[in-house]
């Protein structure tokens, strides 16, 4: 089964983060490497995103005129989706014990993960 693993990053976090020293962050990125390195064969791809100030979002134009084009989320959210990742199981569980060990949601007051099954089309 394979499901995408979406991570949420509150803005309040992104500021204890950035007032973190270097080897603080770098006791951060460090937890998120071993996580990645504990579940590599589960992990079938992903990224991890840029800041919301750089998303354009797509919308029909009115009267179905096109496509407008406006700067910033899609969504009125407070959380940042920071990135994703893909993972194959074999059970929904699985996945979820996955997910629940992504680092974030230990040292992150207000870290979110979320996990959406991948939509399979029979032939």
């Amino acid at each position: 089964m394979r499901y995408v693993m979406f991570t949420y990053v509150d803005p309040d976090d992104v500021a204890a983060w950035e007032a973190m020293k270097p080897d603080e962050q770098s006791v951060e990125v460090n937890l998120v490497r071993d996580w990645f390195r504990k579940h590599a064969d589960h992990i079938q791809g992903g990224e991890e995103l840029d800041w919301p100030q750089h998303v354009k979002a797509l919308r029909r134009g009115r009267q179905g005129d096109g496509v407008v084009v406006t700067d910033g989320p899609y969504v009125e959210t407070k959380e940042i989706l920071g990135g994703f990742i893909i993972l194959e199981t074999e059970t929904q569980e699985q996945a979820l014990q996955i997910a629940s060990e992504w680092p974030s949601l230990r040292r992150h007051a207000n870290a979110t993960v979320q996990l959406q099954g991948v939509y399979v089309r029979e032939p």
